[in-house]
């Protein structure tokens, strides 16, 4: 005796590609990344399973619609960027509703510059003067702050879809987590750089003046130095390259990025001491936040979500 349900009222559910990727695995080591194989057959199951259910349960799970469309069509998982860059760019750009951020921004920097001072970071004033007397260090140094930041950080992002690293969800969460943090602190906090105080020389602005023209007027990069997402995005990208590279030596040299990017912005001015020194704390934070959700529901303290790779099937029977 059999019976008929809705597709939907019971589902079966597919083993997702990290249980079929340790099944695979007869040497009993887990896998470090989901094979293709892997991967296309619970997408094929999960497209037979959706098809099933008829057009309106492509419509009803979008997130699961793109995955089996990404399976098919490989060069679709790169479309993923996408969507983080355009929440990076909203809560960099969703500043600008901040109120007397220039004023506020103006009156908390010598204060942050003291504090620096007095953690020790009175040096990075003779690190400025050294470069802004020299114009073709000075120029590269502008450059890189402004590129390498953006530059960088969409290429471990791609290169982590490429990949297929398990851990892009948590990367990418905590990338814009990160974002998130720095607005909060902008928020209730805004401080100028120290190339708007006396002392210090706008190393970037002299060597790239399009640059003053570009940020003029938006807040977010005007007074938004504490803490320094460029350090921040920087140690974000070694965290999650060395995720990829299996060679310790490799794992190691990555860290050279985030050491260069504290050198560049307290040579040209653009953060303070202390900026440098919430930078990993922030990034902390963000990662903590972002792989929340995971470990409150292996304890049982947030409802289970759904399963990504679900397969929906209808029991026919008489």
């Amino acid at each position: 005796m059999h019976a008929e349900t809705s597709c939907g009222a019971q589902a079966r559910q597919a083993p997702t590609p990290a249980e079929l990727a340790r099944s695979a695995n007869t040497d009993g080591r887990s896998a470090r990344l989901v094979p293709r194989n892997v991967a296309g057959a619970t997408a094929t199951a999960s497209a037979a399973g959706l098809a099933a259910c008829g057009w309106l349960a492509y419509l009803r799970r979008p997130a699961l619609t793109f995955r089996l469309a990404a399976a098919r069509y490989p060069a679709l998982r790169y479309l993923q960027i996408i969507p983080v860059g355009i929440a990076l760019w909203g809560l960099d750009d969703a500043v600008r509703f901040r109120a007397d951020a220039a004023i506020d921004g103006i009156r908390n920097a010598p204060v942050v510059d003291a504090i620096s001072s007095e953690l020790g970071g009175s040096f990075a004033r003779g690190w400025n003067s050294w470069l802004s007397l020299h114009a073709v260090l000075g120029t590269a140094a502008a450059w890189y702050y402004i590129v390498l930041q953006g530059a960088i950080t969409g290429i471990v992002g791609i290169w982590l879809i490429w990949r297929r690293a398990p851990s892009f969800w948590l990367h990418r969460n905590a990338l814009i987590m990160c974002n998130v943090i720095g607005l909060a602190a902008f928020w209730f906090y805004p401080v100028a750089p120290p190339r708007m105080l006396p002392g210090y020389h706008d190393v970037t602005g002299a060597s790239v003046p399009v640059f003053s023209g570009l940020i003029e007027g938006k807040a977010a990069d005007q007074f938004a130095s504490l803490p320094s997402l460029h350090v921040t995005w920087a140690l974000w990208a070694a965290v999650a390259a060395g995720a990829l590279l299996r060679r310790p030596a490799l794992r190691l040299l990555v860290w050279l990025y985030p050491l260069a990017t504290i050198l560049d912005v307290l040579a040209t001015a653009n953060h303070y001491w202390l900026d440098v020194i919430l930078a990993p704390g922030v990034l902390v934070l963000a990662y903590v936040i972002a792989a929340a959700p995971v470990r409150a529901r292996r304890y049982g303290l947030w409802p289970p979500g759904r399963r990504p790779l679900a397969i929906p099937v209808r029991v026919s029977g008489q």
